[in-house]
């Protein structure tokens, strides 16, 4: 019976609209942002100056405390301002701003595509370049790979778990990744497993991927031969369920373990990175080649078919330049999101721009946004059911509502990863996830302040 996490979790229908669209080249515009803020922890501080002229991949923004990150050119040109800029949501956060030229690489970047396999021995060089590349986690949380990769002392990890879920409805560039670049993406996760100290490493995939699954089982097959860097790799086909791509449910799924309130996945010994952090590792550690580009999906219903993409594009490309390039905006669509319809954003400003762990341009219409007249809880409980984390979302809501911060704390509003589980199930079309969403970020603030003062 194929494994799947044990509390929670809803069916959504998967709408891959774009999973046969082979990854396509975004072209570059003539202008770039780059965002000193596009990682989880404090924001990177600028170190060029307005009229430097810096090449694709040089360091333009070195990390301001222990979680941050390096941010690097994504581009060649000269450097036009360095100031605040609207990000997705409106805030105001520090990019600077490039005029392109033709590519001119840094030093010491190998851009070829050849496969380089031979993993190097050495663990500290081998940390210091994802950091020094600027990687950091996609799948989400852009949380800074080089410091999850170090676990505290007293810390082990014993397992290492490569997230190929990628559950969310209608994404489909971690799919694409791992039909085009299963290699690149076991050697990153055979890199990782090294560093680590060789734990047992799991890919974990969704059965509705089949060719996904099929491409990375290969990929494992051939390298485990070549080397036994590879060996002990293996490709767990999961069930289908939302939001398994989260770190708490897919190590619950894989390995059975469940991280306690607060706690982190290493408290558990696990380890989770996402495919396409592992192809990023893989880029880092054998070509030097920093974190300057992903892969995003452009989909939604009302996209005709062959407007739908998988495009590898770089940091810094506003998202209406990508509209643009992908055929403007659709008639009937009145929402632009980034991420999934889950757990995704809405775009208030399409001239914001690409990040590192920017996922999708999701079209969504009117049909697909109204909200629906909300009614009376009727107790069904079908919220609770469907929570991952084994929360009361039915309470933290009416707790929320009365302003009521120590009882929802008590009830571990803290735990909740925003799915929109309890949303999506209720008959009653509450609002729960807006309203928990704010009342958890009032309760996380007076929980940093109380440590703070300690």
């Amino acid at each position: 019976m194929k494994k799947t996490f044990s509390i929670g979790g809803v069916h959504p229908n998967d709408s891959k609209i774009s999973a046969g669209c082979r990854i396509e080249m975004l072209p570059v515009p003539q202008t770039v942002y780059i965002s000193m803020a596009q990682h989880l922890g404090a924001p990177a501080t600028p170190v060029v100056s307005v009229g430097d002229r810096v090449k694709t991949g040089q360091v333009i923004g070195e990390p301001a405390g222990f979680i941050s990150a390096f941010v690097h050119s994504s581009v060649t040109g000269t450097v036009k301002s360095i100031g605040p800029r609207p990000d997705l949501a409106g805030n105001k956060v520090t990019h600077v701003e490039i005029a392109v030229e033709e590519d001119e690489w840094a030093e010491g970047i190998d851009t070829s595509e050849t496969v380089v396999r031979e993993i190097p021995r050495d663990n500290a060089f081998i940390l210091d370049r994802i950091k020094s590349n600027g990687v950091v986690g996609l799948g989400g949380a852009t949380f800074p790979t080089h410091v999850k990769l170090s676990p505290p002392p007293g810390k082990k990890a014993e397992i290492l778990i490569i997230n190929g879920a990628e559950c969310e409805p209608y994404l489909t560039s971690d799919y694409r990744i791992m039909i085009e670049k299963p290699e690149q993406i076991v050697i990153g996760a055979g890199i990782m497993k090294q560093v680590l100290g060789g734990p047992r490493t799991v890919i974990g995939i969704e059965d509705n991927k089949p060719e996904a699954i099929a491409s990375m089982q290969a990929a494992v097959e051939k390298l485990s031969v070549l080397s036994p860097s590879y060996s002990g790799i293996e490709v767990m086909v999961l069930k289908k369920k939302y939001p398994q791509g989260g770190e708490k449910q897919l190590i619950d799924a894989v390995a059975r373990r469940q991280v306690k309130s607060m706690g982190l996945p290493i408290d558990v010994g696990a380890v989770v990175q996402n495919v396409a952090t592992s192809m990023a590792v893989y880029d880092a550690v054998m070509k030097n080649r920093p974190l300057i580009t992903n892969t995003l999906t452009v989909t939604g219903d009302c996209l005709p078919a062959e407007r739908q993409k998988n495009l590898l594009f770089r940091i810094g490309v506003p998202f209406s330049f990508i509209i643009e390039q992908t055929g403007g905006m659709p008639e009937n669509a009145v929402k632009v999101i980034s991420g999934g319809p889950m757990m995704g954003k809405a775009i208030s400003n399409l001239d914001a721009t690409t990040v590192k762990g920017s996922s999708s341009v999701l079209y969504l219409t009117a049909a697909q946004t109204v909200r629906r007249p909300e009614s009376n809880c009727i107790r069904c409980a079908k919220c609770v059911e469907a929570c991952p984390m084994g929360l009361e979302p039915y309470l933290l809501n009416k707790l929320a509502r009365n302003g009521m911060m120590e009882e929802l704390e008590q009830n571990a509003i803290q735990d909740c990863i925003e799915c929109g589980c309890c949303l999506y199930s209720c008959p009653a079309n509450i609002p729960l996830l807006d309203v928990i969403r704010v009342a958890k970020g009032d309760v996380m603030r007076a929980i940093r302040a109380r440590s703070a003062k300690k």
